[in-house]
């Protein structure tokens, strides 16, 4: 998963890649620490996701651009159009099987 920590970069980044998901954390947010490990091994799992991995706290305007105003917080976009959102409760069964599906057009 890739550190973006600049609003153009990661504008960019959703532009350059075709099937995107975008982690938003915090430091000293514990639950955010627990579930990125998870959605890691969902990126391996699913190799034409591009991860992307945003510490709110180094770009506090990130959170006004992208309407987050809960962590953690996940974000997919496919051919720069957001299709999932998940915020502070992050169901991974519910997010596989979106993946999954949105997979098949990519």
């Amino acid at each position: 998963m890739i550190k973006l920590n600049a609003i153009d970069d990661i504008k960019d980044f959703i532009k350059e890649n075709k099937f995107v998901m975008l982690y938003f954390s915090s430091d000293g947010c514990n639950v955010c620490d627990d579930v990125l490990p998870m959605i890691e091994d969902l990126l391996i799992k699913y190799s034409k996701v591009v991860g992307g991995h945003v510490e709110i706290q180094n770009t506090p305007s990130v959170a006004s651009i992208f309407g987050i105003f809960t962590i953690p917080a996940i974000i997919i976009f496919l051919e720069e159009k957001e299709i999932v959102r998940q915020v502070r409760y992050i169901n991974f069964l519910e997010l596989k099987e979106k993946i999954q599906r949105f997979s098949e057009f990519v």
